[in-house]
């Protein structure tokens, strides 16, 4: 599941940014305004109103756009969130499949210039965007306390958990990428989507039992920790102190992306029962990729990297990190996603002090 296949469908990159990047590398820039900036990707007019770009005259990808607008619903006031927050949560319910709660990614022909015409394309992954999502809803209801629209949408944030992290679930606790008929070709149990799929089903088992549903809220919460165990038991290596990016591979592999980026996400996702495993990971990451923080082994920033810095209290890879993408946002602002911009929020809150991230 190539989650940065995105690279040569966004504009203005290639050899040119890489090309000059070693002429900026020393330059100061100034902060992100990422909260002005996730804000201003908002889609105005046409069927996707409500929802985001992916980055300036981007496509809409849901799962790029939970991960975005997560960490923003805590920094919001209850009208904020009714404005930039309520209308995307609709509009995702709205365009998902009514028999399988997944749903497809659109694009844009025509950017910005016209958002009425538009292009449905598949999403990568059935269980990554349903989890994002039921942990936006759960935090933006907490934060919100519109309860009504809780009521109103619970069946359908019921079917999107069942649908794509109970049904999905394999023997070994992990999650398989895609419902079928797409599992036919690939069922794999992906690092990356089963940490975030636990946090999903922990969000959202938490919220239903607030609402004393707690015949459900056992039910998704055993699905969190089957998948905590699954992870431990097939995605962690103990001789190579470190994890597979998923079920379907080998070895532990070096690369960037998926190999060394997937070992912190067990710590970024707040997996309690693998806080044993947190350290090895981050030493994997380290080891095979050292100085990943300048941003040198991918053009996108990988800004989740820099939040389980702060994390971690490595403040000082955090925020070389949080200025390599400052840099990267001045030089070639399409590569500095909805997500990535998140992630940058997240690592900001952490090194002030903030437990809210």
């Amino acid at each position: 599941m190539r989650r940065r296949s995105l690279l040569e469908k966004v504009p203005a990159l290639g050899a040119g940014l890489l090309l000059c990047s070693a002429s900026w590398a020393s330059e100061a820039r100034a902060p992100i305004d990422a909260v002005a900036e996730i804000k201003a990707l908002r889609i105005l007019s046409g069927p996707y109103a409500g929802g985001y770009e992916l980055a300036p005259n981007g496509r809409l990808n849901w799962y790029f756009a939970n991960l975005g607008l997560l960490p923003l619903v805590p920094m919001l006031s209850v009208p904020d969130l009714e404005t930039y927050v309520l209308p995307y949560l609709n509009l995702y319910l709205a365009s998902t499949d009514p028999v399988t709660s997944t749903i497809a990614d659109i694009e844009f022909p025509y950017g910005r210039a016209n958002t009425s015409v538009v292009k449905k394309v598949l999403a990568d992954s059935d269980d990554a965007y349903a989890s994002t999502f039921l942990s936006l809803a759960s935090r933006y209801v907490a934060a919100s306390g519109n309860w009504a629209w809780w009521e109103a949408r619970k069946a359908a944030l019921k079917n999107i958990a069942y649908r794509n992290l109970a049904l999905t679930a394999k023997p070994s606790g992990l999650t398989a990428v895609f419902q079928a008929p797409r599992s036919r070709t690939n069922a794999s149990g992906y690092l990356m989507d089963n940490c975030e799929g636990y946090r999903g089903l922990r969000d959202f088992a938490a919220v239903l039992r607030s609402r004393s549903e707690l015949s459900e809220a056992n039910y998704y919460d055993l699905l969190a920790t089957n998948t905590a165990e699954g992870i431990a038991r097939q995605l962690y290596k103990a001789p190579e102190q470190s994890f597979l990016a998923s079920d379907a591979a080998l070895a532990p592999s070096a690369e960037f992306y998926p190999g060394t980026t997937c070992q912190v996400y067990p710590q970024a996702f707040g997996l309690r029962e693998l806080t044993g495993l947190f350290a090895a990971g981050w030493n994997c990451l380290n080891t095979r990729s050292p100085g990943w923080e300048t941003g040198r082994y991918d053009p996108f920033p990988w800004a989740i990297l820099g939040y389980v810095a702060a994390l971690r209290g490595q403040g000082s890879q955090a925020r070389t990190q949080l200025a390599a993408m400052e840099k990267t946002f001045a030089a070639n602002r399409s590569l500095v996603t909805i997500n990535e911009l998140g992630f940058y929020l997240r690592t900001k809150a952490v090194l002030g002090g903030s437990t809210a991230a």
